[in-house]
C-alpha cells in the first residue's frame, strides 16, 4: 500500500513540475514569437509609412505611431523616390534559378520588400526594376479593400513564409496599393531551434525532477512506513506469542469438559471453549493480514478448472445450507483460472458464509462463472437482506460489521471481507460487491485466466 502511495506521490510531484515547466517554457516561446511578430509588423508599417511620405501622400495615424516609435520624422524624409531595393541587387532575378537565389538571400537576411501596385494588383512600373519577380498576393488586396489594410502570414509560391502588410491608398494616385513583406525563414529557424532546445532541456529536467520526486516521496512516507512495519512486526510477534497459551487453554478446557459432570460447570466450560476458538481464529486472521500487508504470504499459483473446483466446495457447504433450508445453485461456464487453490477456497468460503448468514430460510444462493477476454468472473449472489448504502463503502474495512440482525446473532470479527480482498489481490485479482437493501447481494471475484 505504501509503495503505491509513494508512486502516487511521485506522479503528483512530477506532474506539478512538468506543468510548471510547460507554463514557463510555453510562456518564453510565446514571448519570443510575439516579439518577432510585433517587430515584423512595426518594420512593415515603417516601410510603407516612409514610402507614403516620399510620395507626398498623407499618412494615417496608424502609420504615424509606428514612424514615431521607430524614430522617423516627416521632415527628415525628403527623398522623392521610393527606395524599394538597393541598386546592387540589379540582375539577380534573371531566370528561375536566379529568382530562387534572390529569395534565398532575402530569406537569410530577413529583408523587407515593397511592391507598388494598382487596385487590380498589377505592378506599377517606373519605380524599381526588381519587383517583377516577387509574387503579389491578390487575396490580401481583396481583404485590404474592405478594411483599408491587411496583415497576414502566408507561404508564397516559392515555398517561403512571408509576413505581409497590404495597404490601400484612398487618394487618386498612380500607386493605389502597397504590399510590404518580410521573409520569416530565419525567424522560424530560430523558433524551431529554440523549441528543440526547450524539448531536450525539458526532457533532461523531467528526468531529474522524476528522480528528485521519487526520493522526496520516499522521505515523505518514511515515518508512516516505519510505523506500519513496527505495527506489522508487533501483530506478528503477538500472534505467535498468543497461539501457544491459547492452545494450552483450549486443551485444558476440553479435558475439563470431558471430566465435568455438573451441568452448570459444563455450560461454563463450553462457553470458555467457544471464546478460546474465537480468539484462536481472530489471531490467525490478524497474522494472515499482517503477512498480506508485508507481501510475505507465499502462494502456490496453478491452473484451476473452476467447473470442477466449485462443486467440490459447494458440497462441503451443502450440509450447513440444508440446515438453514437454503439451496446452493451452480451455473458454471468452463474456465481455468490462475490462482492458489487453498487461498481461493478460503475466499469462497468467506463469501459463501456471508451469503448464508444473510439469506433467509427457503431462499437460494447462485454461483455463476463468466469469461471475458483474459479474465474469469465468479459471481456469488444471494437474495437476503442486503446492505444499506451507508455501509456499502465500508464492507472491506477491517473490523467493520454492518448493523443488522445477522451480525448480532453471529460472533464475527469483521475481518472476513478484508482478508478476502487481500487474498484475491495477492493473486492478481479483484473483488467487488453490489448490494441493495432488502434485495440481496452479489459478490464478484475477478481472476486471470490460466495461460
Amino acid at each position: 500500500m505504501l509503495k503505491r502511495l509513494r508512486f502516487q506521490l511521485t506522479l503528483l510531484y512530477l506532474s506539478s513540475s512538468i506543468i510548471l515547466a510547460l507554463l514557463v517554457g510555453g510562456g518564453a516561446y510565446s514571448l519570443v514569437r510575439y516579439y518577432f511578430q510585433s517587430t515584423n509588423d512595426q518594420a512593415l508599417k515603417v516601410k510603407i509609412g516612409v514610402s507614403l511620405i516620399n510620395l507626398g501622400i498623407p499618412i494615417p495615424v496608424y502609420f504615424e505611431s509606428a514612424l514615431d516609435q521607430a524614430g522617423f520624422a516627416s521632415s527628415a524624409i525628403s527623398t522623392p523616390t521610393i527606395p524599394l531595393h538597393d541598386e546592387t541587387d540589379e540582375g539577380i532575378l534573371a531566370g528561375d534559378s536566379d529568382e530562387r537565389q534572390f529569395f534565398e538571400q532575402q530569406s537569410d537576411l530577413a529583408d523587407i520588400y515593397l511592391l507598388p501596385l494598382n487596385i487590380e494588383g498589377d505592378l506599377v512600373t517606373g519605380f524599381s526594376s526588381f519587383t517583377s519577380s516577387i509574387p503579389v498576393n491578390l487575396e490580401a488586396i481583396a481583404a485590404a479593400k474592405i478594411k483599408g489594410f491587411d496583415f497576414r502570414t502566408y507561404t508564397n509560391q516559392y515555398g517561403y513564409p512571408v509576413r505581409l502588410l497590404t495597404y490601400v491608398i484612398t487618394s487618386n494616385e498612380k500607386i493605389q496599393v502597397f504590399q510590404a513583406g518580410r521573409f520569416l525563414t530565419e525567424q522560424q529557424n530560430v523558433l524551431k531551434q529554440l523549441l528543440q532546445t526547450m524539448i531536450i532541456t525539458g526532457g533532461l529536467v523531467t528526468l531529474l525532477f522524476g528522480a528528485a520526486a521519487w526520493l522526496l516521496a520516499g522521505r515523505t512516507i518514511k515515518p508512516s512506513q516505519d510505523a506500519m512495519e513496527k505495527q506489522q512486526t508487533f501483530v506478528a510477534n503477538a500472534s505467535h506469542e498468543l497461539r501457544a497459551p491459547l492452545t494450552l487453554i483450549h486443551a485444558g478446557v476440553e479435558l475439563g469438559l470431558r471430566k465435568a459432570t455438573d451441568t452448570e460447570q459444563r455450560e461454563l466450560l463450553t462457553d470458555v471453549l467457544i471464546d478460546a476458538n474465537y480468539m484462536k481464529k481472530l489471531i490467525e486472521d490478524l497474522l494472515l493480514l499482517s503477512r498480506l500487508d508485508a507481501h510475505s504470504l507465499k502462494l502456490d499459483v496453478e491452473a484451476i478448472p473452476l467447473a470442477q473446483f466449485i462443486p467440490d466446495l459447494t458440497r462441503q457447504m451443502s450440509r450447513l445450507a440444508e440446515n438453514q433450508h437454503i439451496a446452493i445453485e451452480n451455473n458454471l461456464t468452463p474456465a481455468v483460472a490462475s490462482a492458489d487453490p487453498v487461498r481461493l477456497k478460503q475466499v469462497l468460503l468467506i463469501v459463501l458464509d456471508n451469503a448464508l448468514r444473510n439469506s433467509s430460510g427457503g431462499g437460494s444462493i447462485q454461483i455463476e462463472i463468466k469469461v471475458e477476454k483474459s479474465n474469469c468472473f465468479i459471481l456469488v449472489s444471494d437474495h437476503g437482506q442486503g446492505i444499506s448504502k451507508k455501509d456499502l463503502a465500508k464492507v472491506f474495512e477491517r473490523f467493520f460489521k454492518a448493523d443488522d440482525s445477522s451480525s448480532q446473532e453471529y460472533r464475527g470479527s469483521g475481518l472476513g471481507l478484508s482478508i478476502a480482498r487481500g487474498l484475491i489481490e495477492a493473486q492478481k485479482g479483484h473483488i467487488s460487491l453490489v448490494s441493495e437493501k432488502g434485495k440481496g447481494t452479489t459478490v464478484t471475484l475477478t481472476l486471470p485466466l490460466a495461460q
